[in-house]
């Protein structure tokens, strides 16, 4: 139990060159020239089929591949540092993400639903508590494991369990097959996870001590945006 008392062994101390490698390391993910735009379109490409049809390994496969964590993270620290450039790049990476994914995954519905089976495994009936307190459990988790490196074989485990881009791509088998209580319940489904995600990674990266990191945060932008 001795651990829990030394500071530099502490995992709810973060130091000050944790703090800014995970700042840096957030915005530099969330660029163009990361490849996050392309690994979310090679996701949804890969998790739509695999929803038609009903095949649980191609689901996961392309859950794992997907990095839509990164703006929620984002997001989430940018409110802990008071970072309105920060919210606002967040929401700009989220809204694209959106419109990416469901597009994607209408015209893959498109070409594919005459061959294959619709989505079944959205639920008719939504209780968002339930998954909001799944996606809380996997935020506080993918949080501390972005802050301390010896946790990042976590992510991939973060990424299965809180099931962000199935919801998404769901959803846009629904518009294609002009289905809106899929779509609707699709919806639901993803903004559970959301919000759940979102509230843990805020409350990790303040009890971490990035009320500060503002200043690192606008200056990470500002360069990786010229």
């Amino acid at each position: 139990m001795l651990f829990l008392f030394r500071k530099k062994e502490n995992i709810l101390i973060a130091t000050r060159h944790e703090q800014h490698a995970a700042v840096v390391h957030l915005i530099e993910q969330g660029t163009l020239g990361s490849g996050y735009y392309m690994l979310l379109l090679l996701a949804a490409l890969i998790i739509t089929p695999g929803l038609l049809i009903d095949n649980v390994s191609v689901i996961i496969g392309g859950m794992i591949l997907a990095p839509l964590m990164v703006p929620l993270l984002s997001l989430s620290l940018s409110l802990v540092a008071g970072s309105l450039t920060g919210f606002l790049r967040s929401i700009r990476i989220l809204v694209i993400s959106f419109i990416l994914t469901l597009g994607t995954s209408a015209i893959m519905t498109v070409v594919l639903s005459k061959a294959y089976h619709v989505v079944t495994w959205i639920p008719e009936e939504i209780s968002p508590g339930v998954y909001i307190f799944i996606a809380f459990c996997s935020g506080i988790a993918g949080a501390f494991a972005w802050v301390k490196k010896d946790m990042s074989a976590s992510v991939a485990g973060v990424a299965v369990a809180v099931s962000l881009l199935p919801p998404l791509c769901a959803a846009g088998i629904g518009l294609a097959l002009k289905d809106i209580g899929l779509v609707r319940n699709s919806l639901v489904l993803f903004a559970a996870n959301l919000v759940g995600i979102c509230f843990a990674a805020f409350i990790v990266f303040w009890i971490l001590g990035f009320l500060n990191s503002r200043k690192v945060e606008e200056k990470e932008i500002e360069k990786v945006e010229k």
